[in-house]
């Protein structure tokens, strides 16, 4: 993997050199120094802490240089957000749904018909005590 300067990875990243000389400090980012005393820092690690697409090769052409890795995260990663694009559509179905089902429930138990009022039972025991009577 290509090797970046502290300037070089800050441009890559879009991020300012502050910011990854702290992230260096930290101990977030792993770099090593080179025998001019500059910050070496691999793209692969780079791109862990701070993904990146690569706007120029390592050798300073104006072509946009993508390895097959990155094509392959991309790709990855626009599956990932169609998925979660019809997992947030498919959640949104089932609280319409719920909603419903909520709604006619509560219907169903805010407006029950009323329950007729059952007869009273005659007792047989006037029966027999006293006889059937037709009046």
């Amino acid at each position: 993997m290509p090797l970046f300067t502290l300037n070089a990875a800050a441009n890559a990243c879009h991020r300012s050199k502050s910011v990854l000389l702290n992230a260096i400090k930290t101990g977030r980012l792993s770099a090593t120094r080179n025998d001019k005393n500059q910050w070496q820092i691999d793209s692969s690690e780079l791109a862990r802490v701070y993904p990146y697409t690569i706007e120029q090769s390592v050798t300073g052409s104006k072509n946009q240089n993508r390895t097959p890795e990155v094509e392959l995260l991309e790709q990855l990663l626009e599956q990932v957000k169609a998925e979660r694009d019809y997992l947030k559509e498919l959640v949104e179905d089932v609280r319409v749904e719920r909603d419903g089902w909520r709604n006619q429930a509560t219907m169903l138990l805010t407006h029950q018909p009323e329950t007729p009022k059952a007869e009273p039972v005659k007792s047989r025991l006037f029966e027999k005590l006293f006889g059937k009577r037709n009046y």
